[in-house]
């Protein structure tokens, strides 16, 4: 494949692929979307006061308030005393919310990769193998740089 700049036109195929794989590896959960980005927000970063989840996932804190009630009802997540403020409250997985977003994770991978065995040549597949690492770039730069 040869060598060519990458264009404005590329960058907006690039980002709407992106955005139709999501939804498509998206589509067949029956977690709620908001649960699933809550539970990984907490599994990536640790414990969060629902303020910062909220902020996390740009919606009202009273709305990230049900989320978490919800997750925790489902034994989930828990709250404990925040050490840093003896008024707030920290939301952290338990064991059981770690194995969820774990399988979940495992599960939207493996359709990823039994849909690009089933519709990708060896040679497309190639490119993806090394897609990723350009996307982590891609997507450190965009966070950086605030556009």
């Amino acid at each position: 494949m040869a060598l060519r700049d990458f264009t404005l036109d590329d960058a907006n195929a690039l980002r709407r692929a992106i955005g139709d794989s999501t939804r498509a590896v998206r589509r067949t959960e029956t977690t709620p979307e908001g649960q699933v980005e809550t539970l990984g927000f907490l599994a990536r970063d640790g414990a969060q006061s629902i303020a910062a989840l909220a902020r996390l996932r740009r919606v009202r804190h009273q709305s990230m308030r049900v989320t978490v009630a919800d997750l925790e009802a489902q034994g989930l997540v828990e709250r404990s005393p925040d050490p840093a403020d003896a008024r707030g409250v920290l939301v952290s997985l338990t064991a059981a919310g770690r194995t969820t977003i774990d399988d979940l994770r495992v599960r939207r991978s493996a359709r990823v990769l039994a849909a690009a065995e089933r519709a990708l040549t060896p040679e497309e597949r190639a490119v993806l193998a090394h897609a990723a690492d350009a996307i982590v770039k891609l997507t450190a730069a965009l966070e950086t740089d605030g556009s």
